[in-house]
């Protein structure tokens, strides 16, 4: 059913690489795809929480504003943990199934 193999273990994340850009992952692996798919949601919302901070700078310094920037920024610690508690999850999954083979 599955094999014991370790070039079947998921690919982990490339180094980054010497230019400052992230190596590119191996997307044919679940685990790239996976980190893909949380890169693109923090990035995504980082963008957000940036876009809400730059308003404060021009000007648009209000209670609602700053209220829209505590929020996008809540809402990117709340991504950034969900992604380190799946990715924890995943590699604790992996080894105690590496034990047992």
């Amino acid at each position: 059913m599955y094999s014991t193999k370790v070039s079947d273990a998921p690919a982990a994340m490339p180094a980054a690489e010497s230019k400052g850009r992230p190596a590119k992952a191996d997307m044919s692996s679940w685990y790239g795809k996976l980190a893909k798919a949380w890169g693109i949601a923090l990035d995504a919302q980082a963008d957000k929480t940036v876009a809400a901070a730059k308003q404060l700078t021009t000007g648009n310094n209000g209670p609602g504003q700053a209220l829209q920037v505590s929020a996008a920024a809540q809402q990117l610690t709340f991504l950034c943990t969900a992604a380190s508690n799946v990715s924890n999850s995943i590699g604790q999954a992996l080894e105690t199934l590496g034990r047992k083979q």
